[in-house]
């Protein structure tokens, strides 16, 4: 929880803020009249607070809050009807535009100020059509709503080709209730009249948001989440699931700083794994500028299996997988169907000049050699590369799970999108039961191959000490490490993500906090130890649930090693 008492300048701010609101109620007796004339003001206060609440308390993931509030303020200017109508039309008209855009090689700048001449054109004949008609609801001319229409269309679409409809889709639907309710409340008069008329409110509205948004640990969305798992640990174990409140602020914050986590890119990660033969797939080149992008036009003449992955992606986004070229036409074989080289090429160029993260920014993009899947879990999948999660604290391993790719996931193996996740035991590596996040389901075989999902991982201690040597190496000290298994080298490191995501504790049907709680109370002992000795250790302690101290005997050397 925050300690409200080391919060000084929080609380001088507001105590400034609410002496200058009674300074205007005792001095200026005028501001009534000024406040009745901008009411405006008051209502995107209302609309903010609104969508600010259903994003932190409820777990809603809209497209952003100052968007969605200009929006409701559009709505209550012209009606919910014809708002409605208006925001609806010009979303399918810059969606269409964008999908028909598709095709070209348009780079960010270029397709989105087309699509903002697009949506300029049908927003003046709505115009048009309003003063021809006489409908003074179509005559308003709302500026943010036409931009912000536009750029909702363009990430929507973006977001559909990455993640699929249903992600995209959710996100749009919650940013339409988020819409609604925000022009509700800031368009009842009553309420909207208190507020601007009573200054101390204001100061109020600031601190509710300021309360809600350090002290909420647990969103109305991650007890939907988490539902299953807390019901099976009862009311004293539930406390034990770890939020994505409290895994920002205890862990991230606290582990992985701001300027690590800025300053530490996917290259430099790439660069540092290699450089301690820690096991990673051979990197090809990184593009970066445009004389990196015409050296990949010189590389596709002779490499036809590789994977291009942004720097700044995550989830999944923009990865390509290309697996073969067809000796007819020359295409590639790719996960995101059959591309001619021209098409490959572009999409490095939007990796590159577009960006993935940071919208519109440059950016580069990790060529690759492709993953040969072991066949321990490849053959448990119809397509795609199973991998596994190991979440490590400290160079600690804490939780472990194999995410095995599906239909539904598009072969992927990312658990948001269909993918299945196996809880895997920190004590033998052994596999048992699935989760599926996105149905909700707890299944016993793989839902397209009705392959068991019960296996042991071979030579799992050197797996975990190849998970806990890459966390170590990247100085962050809160990691989720993935591990893909080649067929011919064995376990490598994927990649060493800095913001884990919370989907392991269903798959192990276990909370991740009172692990990480139980690891950190024993970090004094384990800080000068060895990568082996750490995981000897954790191994120990997931013998004891984690709930003791086991007496760890001391590392012994390894029969086996990692395969190179």
């Amino acid at each position: 929880m925050v300690n409200w008492r080391d919060q000084t300048s929080v609380l001088a701010l507001l105590i400034g803020l609410l002496l200058a609101t009674l300074f205007l109620r005792t001095n200026v007796p005028s501001f009534l009249s000024v406040t009745s004339s901008i009411t405006f003001i008051f209502q995107l206060m209302l609309a903010g607070t609104v969508i600010a609440i259903l994003r932190n308390e409820a777990g809603m993931s809209t497209f952003g809050v100052f968007g969605p509030a200009i929006l409701a303020f559009a709505w209550i200017e012209v009606g919910p009807v014809w708002a409605f109508f208006m925001i609806s039309y010009l979303f399918v008209v810059t969606v269409t535009a964008r999908v028909a855009m598709t095709g070209l090689d348009l780079g960010t700048p270029h397709r989105v100020a087309a699509l903002l001449v697009i949506t300029g054109i049908a927003a003046f004949t709505v115009q048009a059509v309003g003063q021809v008609q006489g409908i003074p609801a179509l005559n308003t001319v709302l500026l943010f709503p036409i931009i912000l229409t536009t750029w909702y269309a363009e990430r929507f679409v973006e977001s559909v080709s990455e993640t699929g409809w249903a992600p995209g889709a959710r996100r749009l639907t919650f940013t339409l209730v988020g819409i609604v309710a925000a022009a509700l409340v800031a368009s009842y008069e009553p309420l909207v009249s208190v507020i601007s008329q009573n200054p101390e409110s204001w100061v109020g509205l600031a601190a509710v948001n300021i309360y809600l948004g350090a002290g909420t640990n647990v969103r109305l969305g991650e007890y939907f989440r988490f539902r299953q798992l807390r019901r099976s640990l009862g009311a004293e174990g539930a406390a034990g699931v770890l939020t994505m409140r409290t895994r920002n602020r205890d862990f991230i914050s606290r582990y992985n700083p701001a300027p690590l986590m800025s300053g530490f890119s996917k290259v430099q990660m790439k660069r540092l794994l290699h450089g301690l033969d820690i096991p990673t797939p051979e990197t090809f080149m990184v593009v970066d500028d445009e004389a990196t992008l015409a050296a990949f036009g010189s590389f596709l003449e002779e490499h036809d299996r590789f994977v291009v992955k942004p720097t700044d992606g995550s989830g999944g986004r923009g990865i390509l997988v290309v697996r073969g070229r067809d000796s007819g036409d020359g295409r590639f074989a790719t996960n995101r169907g059959k591309l001619t080289e021209e098409a490959v090429v572009s999409h490095v160029r939007k990796l590159c000049f577009g960006g993935n993260a940071d919208y519109g920014a440059r950016s580069s993009a990790v060529v690759e050699a492709i993953v040969e899947p072991d066949g321990l879990l490849a053959d448990r999948v119809e397509s795609g590369v199973p991998d596994l999660r190991v979440i490590v604290l400290q160079g600690t391993p804490i939780m472990a799970m194999v995410r095995l790719p599906t239909v539904e996931s598009n072969g992927t193996a990312n658990i948001h999108t269909g993918a299945v996740a196996v809880a895997v035991d920190i004590a033998s590596g052994t596999a048992s039961g699935g989760y599926q996040q996105t149905r909700n389901a707890f299944v016993d075989v793989h839902p397209d191959t009705g392959a068991s999902l019960e296996f042991r991982i071979p030579e799992w201690e050197s797996v975990l000490e190849t998970a806990t040597r890459a966390s170590i190496a990247s100085g962050f000290g809160y990691t989720g490490v993935d591990i893909v298994f080649d067929a011919d080298r064995g376990p490598m490191v994927l990649e060493v993500n800095r913001r884990p995501g919370l989907g392991i504790q269903n798959a192990n049907m276990d909370g991740l906090l009172h692990r990480l709680r139980f690891a950190e109370s024993r970090a004094d002992d384990t800080q000068f130890r060895t990568a082996a000795e750490r995981v000897r250790e954790a191994m120990a302690w997931s013998r004891a649930d984690w709930a003791a101290d086991p007496e760890t005997p001391p590392a012994q050397p390894r029969k086996q090693e990692v395969r190179q």
